[in-house]
């Protein structure tokens, strides 16, 4: 009789490890698991291609997911408050002059037209959607997480109070740390 007590013991305890290791398994694949995130990686300055951005970030907020821009290179113009020169160093200045000065200028990546193209699609825009602007207020108010690439920052010669929404500089290990968890993540170049 004490085989079959001590077989049935070996058994429960056997069954106990093995649930304790499926635990351990779903736990661990949880972790990998998307989160309900957006991660937007922003490189273009392009008029049309922040405007889709933004109306992507906007429309995931709206459905209740958490979004994080991430803005590197010729991205940032598109959340910068204006165009600084004074304390850069020349070089710096010199990019400084050739990117636009903030969402304001920024031309559209087709139809330009010698620079009449932003206009024509801003009036095109009126009455039908918000402008690139009011997309950024309400991804602000919205509670979108701006991270600006802290190398671009210094290859740039942008400085860390120049940004018109509140942000995070950072490095790439950063922007995976988010996009790896995301759901969805677009690349906007």
């Amino acid at each position: 009789m004490s085989t079959v007590i001590e077989d049935g013991m070996i058994e429960n305890i056997s069954l106990v490890n093995k649930i304790t290791d499926l635990e351990e398994k779903i736990k661990a694949m949880e972790k990998r698991l998307p989160k309900d995130q957006v991660s937007i990686i922003v490189l273009s300055g392009d008029f049309d291609k922040a405007m889709a951005a933004f109306m992507m970030a906007n429309g995931a907020v709206g459905m209740g997911m958490e979004v994080t821009m991430f803005f590197t290179f010729w991205g940032c113009s598109v959340i910068k408050k204006e165009r600084r020169l004074k304390g850069k160093k020349f070089t710096h200045k010199l990019v400084n002059l050739m990117l636009p000065a903030s969402s304001k200028e920024l031309p559209p990546s087709k139809m330009s037209f010698a620079g009449f193209g932003r206009k024509m699609f801003n009036h095109m825009m009126k009455g039908q959607m918000s402008s690139l602007e009011e997309q950024i207020e309400i991804a602000v108010e919205s509670g979108v997480k701006f991270q600006v690439c802290s190398p671009s920052l210094g290859m740039m010669g942008f400085d860390k109070d120049e940004w018109a929404v509140p942000v995070d500089i950072c490095g790439v290990a950063a922007m995976y740390e988010v996009a790896l968890n995301a759901r969805t993540a677009y690349f906007i170049s």
